[in-house]
């Protein structure tokens, strides 16, 4: 099995998860770190036995790198992405590609352009409650989707560190792609509107129109309040004209609770089961390396160009809340 060389930038705190993940995944091999905090850098280098950065641009020229993982904060991946390109690096970087439309198209044409893999963080198709939703959807089981509704609200704990980027980039990012994947097409109106607390925007409405008059609504807000059991708030509802399909967090889901404590784990995203991480996140970054291995230009899952498409429809979101109308999306051109 070919030995994948990682450097990964960007070791904040969603960075100690794929790093759990790189420790067992066959063939990974984490070669370089980087952050710009040179100690936490460090660190994580003698954890790991491998060379500390605080550079992007100094580790790709000094290490023999076959994949940059990029996980640097929404509005910074832009130039690392494309010194990685650059270098020939696979690339795997966190969802948003990026926040910035010409941006994202800039960094999906590089890619193309030198053959190079480029695979964005949409965790969400490696779920498999959304899997089974996308799997029954394709297979006619509702019948012609007519609407979708989808929430996703995270504990009001976190908001201090992601109100960094609007809430439709750190949360809803995951239901438009969720939405486009199981629609298989862009939206024709995006309509939406955002509100705020003394803290930020924290919560925005979006409805996504399609050619065929199927609507989606996505509810995406920093509004769970400490005391719920849960980390999130989630229920995603998919009507046809033959049917229904529906889940939903913590609803139905394991519960913990005690003198202390009301729990429900969340045990989708990543678990340990004696001693073996599982869950979507795991199975994502596995792909990740298995496309590395098998020479892939891009991945039958997470190709770039959906990515690219999640970015336009969310730009079409921040538009039509800034202007208070709907914004009409151009039919994409084969």
């Amino acid at each position: 099995m070919k030995e994948v060389r990682l450097g990964i930038v960007g070791l904040g705190r969603f960075a100690q998860l794929h790093l759990q993940c790189y420790r067992q995944i066959p063939g990974a091999c984490v070669t370089a770190v980087c952050d710009i905090r040179e100690e936490t850098a460090r660190h994580i280098a003698a954890d790991f036995g491998c060379q500390a950065y605080t550079d992007p641009g100094l580790m790709l020229q000094n290490e023999t790198l076959d994949a940059l993982v990029v996980l640097t904060p929404e509005t910074l991946h832009t130039e690392t992405v494309m010194a990685g390109i650059a270098a020939g690096c696979a690339v795997f970087v966190e969802k948003p590609l990026a926040t910035v439309p010409a941006e994202a198209r800039r960094m999906v044409d590089a890619a193309a352009e030198r053959g190079t893999l480029l695979i964005v963080g949409h965790v969400t198709r490696f779920d498999p409650r959304y899997l089974q939703m996308k799997t029954a959807i394709a297979n006619g089981t509702i019948g012609r989707v007519r609407s979708i509704y989808a929430r996703r609200s995270d504990g009001r704990q976190y908001f201090h560190i992601y109100k960094r980027t609007p809430a439709i980039y750190t949360l809803g990012i995951h239901d438009i792609d969720q939405v486009l994947w199981y629609m298989g097409e862009m939206p024709v109106e995006v309509y939406a509107k955002a509100s705020s607390s003394a803290e930020g925007e924290d919560l925005v409405w979006t409805m996504l129109t399609f050619a065929d008059g199927a609507t989606a609504v996505i509810d995406s807000n920093w509004m769970t309040p400490n005391g719920w059991p849960a980390h999130q708030d989630q229920l995603t509802h998919v009507v046809g004209d033959g049917g229904v399909i529906s889940f939903g967090h913590p609803d139905g889901s394991l519960r913990v609770c005690t003198e202390t404590r009301d729990e429900v784990p969340y045990l989708y995203g990543l678990r340990d089961i004696y001693g073996k991480l599982e869950g979507p996140l795991y199975s994502e970054l596995a792909h990740f390396i298995e496309c590395v291995q098998e020479g892939r230009r891009t991945s039958p899952i997470l190709p770039a160009e959906d990515a690219l498409r999640v970015v336009l429809v969310t730009d079409a979101v921040l538009r039509s809340c800034a202007e208070g109308l709907p914004v009409r999306l151009a039919p994409e051109t084969p």
